[in-house]
């Protein structure tokens, strides 16, 4: 049933003989395997209701068009019930508020959860003492089901719970985010042109109004549910948030699509940095009342809020304010608008060359496993997804470095750091701060777009507006990526487009809903399986792979080094290498020529102590090491970034273009060289400080560390591996950080020579903290003869990535700017 096969198919294989003579199988065929699917225990039933339009449009006779359409749903209570009692999210829920802080005298506090945001704790005062907040987080977004041809498209409405951490939230495998209905999708043809768009609305609060009906007596009088943890508790499930992107946003709020949808600034002062009164839901639900019982008549307010004279469906939710309900929304107000619709068009405009210099740039970046290379630029890419935003965002602000107006660096390098701090997983006082100061530094660079022609002003961005409730929201509900809208994206996969390609493409909608209840009952059915059979119910309800990607490709091992890199959690001193070397006799000649690690000798001899000298003197051209593809590092843990372990790898092969199948393993033909830019000790260990945020930034996160490119990896011979039992890198290092630059925010190193040539040293890869990104400094106009193959050993100064990843961010521009205020504000006292 879940492997994607057809019922014909399914039918073909049952009748079979080796599944017809299989005396175990209660089922012959596929009517009686689906009956025996359909009398498994499954979640709440579906339910479809009718609603009726009649139209302004008349027909062929005159009569006045009729359009009926099908809501189908479930219990919004039936489906927080199965939510809440599920045993696999007993050790991922909270049943109360809880806050954290930094400091003893409790002044400044920790913000991650939505338990640990101010509207849990306000909402909780206003009930009965005992009672049990469920806040509810509703999810709608219309997706398009037909890839080519036609116009089918679902409208579904997701529901998830806030009581359940939002990691769990956002995994599709811990089916923690379920399907609460589907919403009819219509032209309303029945409809003039000039009533279509209200009638549209109209409908869509009709429906949501059907939808969560039951949640009404249920917030006000509470319901009696087991949970998870086995206690009885009297929950009061409350509309907490909504994510949707503006145009929904605004159909929620029944607001114009020119007005915020959550506070009451005009229109024309969009784009400048005020502060507006949030809307007040009475106010707002008795002038719609007003106008809608007056025939259209607008009182005083209505026309100034942008107000529609829709019904909505939000007026009798209990403790319900539907506009603080509007929670961020990362990747459309953003990643997609405000960096790529926005910043992008307006700083292209300002450099020097423009769209041609742009992607000269993007196509000779350095590479890096974490970054997508963009080899033919970014002016031709006509479809965008929103890990290609991510990774423009990377490299973006280096690309324009130096060939644009230095205010228009500091206008890209605040939205930049705008999206990282808002990126945070855990907030602080301190953070909030970067994230409001990031905010106040656009608003007072943006005019040199205005300055240099490319706009006449800045109102009208309604994403560039909605930056100005992050601050407000993640207060209020606990940090942004709990709210993202690329969850109920990917949603759209398994509850839309995979159920609308097992269907007919006739009357979708109903076999959607019944393949989506059938895949549910096999679902509940493995994991009572695995219940019976292992004991446990950690994984109740589980499926799927763990969605980290972080999978070693050579089957390696992993290494405990004897002092962790950096941080304070031993399982960070781990490292992973293949069991096999890649390239296991490789002699000193071809490390030199292939590996351009001209000084590997010396470098060696360096290394060694004088009790191996004649190992030493046994060296020549033809001595053979044991040679590495890569090996990976564990990234610190940090809370602002995530709580998992992070894979990071660093490589190290030449280039293999032109080799064939007969002469190389397949994995390694027409393969580019790889040599990883690296942080890493120079010199004796040093490194106490965790780096992970915890220092409060008493120490200078970067001190001791040195960019290095890694050349190669191996290991000594086994007559002398007592010099080292763990693996070596032979690198080349760069200068000490430069001045942190006041233009980009990032620091700058060059090629390290002694005697004219690179200085290079051989160290244990414990020695390497972690991968790094160097961005070339291109001057006004970037080398034509530089490529990405060439372009660090052709470059002669770099600047240090800040944004390859929220790690690196928040080592070198958190952790950096923490430490500068602090080491600022101690030299004043």
């Amino acid at each position: 049933m879940s492997s994607g096969l057809s019922q014909s198919e399914i039918d073909k294989y049952l009748k079979l003989d080796m599944a017809q003579n299989r005396p175990e199988l209660s089922f012959k065929d596929k009517r009686t395997f689906l009956n025996k699917i359909d009398s498994l225990p499954r979640g709440p039933r579906w339910q479809c209701e009718i609603f009726e339009a009649t139209g302004d449009e008349c027909d062929e006779e005159g009569k006045e068009r009729v359009e009926v359409f099908e809501l189908w749903k479930r219990d919004p209570v039936e489906c927080i019930r199965e939510l809440l009692s599920n045993p696999s999210f007993a050790c991922h829920m909270k049943y109360a508020p809880e806050r954290r802080y930094e400091d003893e005298w409790m002044k400044k506090p920790i913000l991650s959860e939505m338990w640990s945001g101010t509207w849990w704790e306000s909402v909780q005062n206003l009930l009965p003492p005992g009672a049990t907040v469920v806040p509810v987080i509703l999810a709608s977004d219309k997706t398009q089901l037909s890839n080519f041809s036609g116009d089918k498209s679902a409208w579904p409405v997701y529901l998830t719970i806030g009581n359940i951490e939002k990691a769990v939230r956002r995994s599709p495998s811990y089916h923690a985010t379920v399907l609460l209905g589907y919403l009819p999708v219509s032209k309303m043809e029945c409809f003039s042109k000039s009533k279509r768009s209200s009638a549209t609305y109209q409908l869509f609060h009709d429906c949501m109004r059907s939808l969560l009906a039951p949640l009404i007596k249920a917030g006000k009088d509470g319901v009696e549910m087991v949970c998870a943890d086995g206690f009885l508790r009297k929950v009061y499930p409350i509309l907490a948030a909504y994510i949707a992107d503006h145009p929904e946003q605004c159909l929620v709020a029944c607001c114009r699509q020119n007005h915020c949808p959550r506070c009451l600034v005009k229109p024309e002062r969009r784009g400048q940095p005020v502060e507006s009164p949030l809307r007040n839901p009475a106010e707002t639900a008795s002038m719609i009342r007003e106008t809608l019982r007056s025939g259209g008549q607008k009182p005083r307010g209505f026309e100034e809020a942008g107000l529609q004279a829709i019904d909505p469906f939000w007026k009798n939710l209990p403790y319900c304010n539907i506009f603080a309900c509007m929670t961020p929304d990362l990747l459309h107000q953003l990643h997609k608008g405000m960096f790529k619709d926005h910043t992008v068009k307006w700083a292209t405009a300002c450099v020097d060359g423009k769209e041609d210099e742009v992607d000269r740039r993007f196509r000779t970046m350095p590479t890096h496993p974490d970054l997508r290379h963009f080899h033919k630029g970014i002016s031709l890419v006509s479809q965008w997804t929103g890990n290609e935003y991510k990774h423009m965002e990377k490299v973006f602000l280096g690309v324009v470095a130096g060939s644009a107006d230095a205010d228009v660096v500091k206008a890209v390098r605040a939205v930049l750091d705008f999206i990282s701090y808002a990126h945070f997983e855990t907030h602080t006082n301190d953070s909030l701060s970067g994230l409001n100061d990031a905010w106040t530094r656009f608003h007072s660079y943006k005019q040199v777009f205005v300055r240099l022609g490319v706009r006449k002003d800045f109102n009208g961005i309604p994403k560039l507006h909605s930056m100005t409730h992050y601050l407000e929201s993640i207060r209020l509900l606990g940090t942004a990526d709990g709210y993202n809208s690329e969850g109920p994206e990917r949603l759209h996969i398994d509850f839309a487009k995979v159920g609308y390609r097992a269907s007919n493409r006739k009357q979708y909608i109903h076999q959607m809903t019944v393949w989506l209840d059938r895949q549910d009952a096999v679902r509940r059915f493995e994991a009572y399986l695995r219940w019976l059979k292992h004991g446990r119910v950690s994984q109740f309800l589980r499926t799927g792979e763990e969605e980290d990607g972080n999978h070693d490709e050579d089957n390696g091992e992993n290494i405990r080094a004897d002092q962790p890199a950096l941080g304070a959690d031993a399982s960070e001193g781990i490292y992973t290498i293949a069991r096999k070397p890649t390239f296991p006799n490789t002699s000193v000649r071809t490390i030199v020529a292939e590996f351009c690690a001209p000084d590997f000798a010396q470098c060696l001899e360096d290394f060694t102590t004088p009790q191996s000298l004649s190992f030493l003197r046994s060296i020549n051209s033809y001595t053979t090491f044991a040679v590495y593809k890569q090996f990976k590092k564990a990234l610190p843990r940090m809370s602002q970034v995530s709580k998992k372990l992070t894979s990071d790898s660093i490589r190290a092969f030449p280039a293999r273009l032109g080799a064939t199948a007969s002469t190389l393993p397949r994995r390694l033909c027409a393969q580019a060289a790889q040599f990883s830019t690296v942080l890493a000790f120079n010199g004796a260990y040093g490194g106490t400080r965790p780096d992970d945020g915890t220092n409060a930034g008493l120490y200078n996160p970067i001190d001791g560390l040195t960019v290095a490119q890694v050349r190669v990896i191996f290991r000594l011979p086994e007559t002398v591996s007592y010099l080292s039992k763990h693996p070596l890198a032979y690198v080349e290092w760069f200068t000490p950080f430069q001045p942190y630059d006041d233009i980009t925010g990032m620091f700058s190193v060059a090629p390290s020579q002694r005697n004219r040539r690179r200085r290079a040293s051989i160290i244990p890869i414990t020695a390497i903290v972690r991968s790094c990104h160097l961005i070339p400094v291109w001057g006004r106009a970037a080398n034509i003869h530089w490529t990405s193959e060439n372009v660090l050993e052709r470059c002669t100064r770099f600047y240090v990535n800040t944004y390859l990843r929220h790690t690196d961010f928040v080592l070198f521009r958190f952790l950096v700017d923490r430490w500068r205020k602090t080491r600022n504000t101690s030299s004043i006292l």
